[in-house]
């Protein structure tokens, strides 16, 4: 991905400048991720708002058992971080690592603040982005409680077509808050209908 697509995808949300997309590209840090490596580990208190240029990250909770709860894919053009720790300055709820090889853009807390108050559109493109977040979140909660362990599949495919065929199905099966085995019956099952 280029940077013009990095700046179309800001001008698909807000009216934005040359001199916001500088603004944007002076304070943020460009990392390349390797497959399987973690931006941010449970427990860190060096955080960031990671935008995602290509590839594909997962956030996760690991629990007192030591099992993976998937919260979150990430792809192009997405971005992810644990809001709550890097707003309320406190260590890291959440994992976030690559699921294939990526590339993101890492922003500060501090440099996040420059942002907004330096090109104050930055301040609307996250409202917007906050707000689907929101949205989304709250379909999500829609669906882990009432619909079926086939209509919460169906719909992950509906929504994500692409993730099946890169994340591993023992996340999807956790996403879902299901057995990786139940999820291969599963899909078993709507192979053979």
């Amino acid at each position: 991905m280029q940077k013009e697509e990095i700046i179309n995808h800001f001008q698909s949300k807000v009216p934005i400048t040359t001199d916001d997309i500088n603004c944007f590209f002076d304070l943020v840090e460009f990392k390349s991720v390797k497959k399987n490596e973690h931006i941010v580990r449970q427990g860190d208190s060096s955080l960031y708002f990671i935008l995602i240029k290509s590839g594909c990250l997962m956030t996760y909770f690991k629990d007192k058992h030591d099992h993976k709860h998937a919260i979150q894919f990430g792809q192009d053009m997405w971005w992810t971080g644990d809001l709550d720790a890097i707003f309320n300055s406190h260590e890291s709820s959440y994992s976030v690592k690559a699921i294939m090889p990526s590339e993101v853009y890492l922003l500060s807390k501090e440099n996040f603040e420059q942002l907004i108050q330096k090109c104050p559109v930055f301040e609307k493109y996250f409202r917007i982005l906050y707000q689907n977040a929101l949205i989304s979140h709250q379909k999500r909660i829609i669906r882990n409680i009432s619909y079926t362990a086939e209509e919460k599949y169906l719909e992950f495919v509906k929504i994500h077509p692409r993730l099946e065929l890169i994340v591993p199905q023992k996340y999807i099966a956790s996403y879902m808050g299901i057995t990786p085995e139940f999820l291969s019956k599963l899909k078993r099952k709507l192979a053979q209908s």
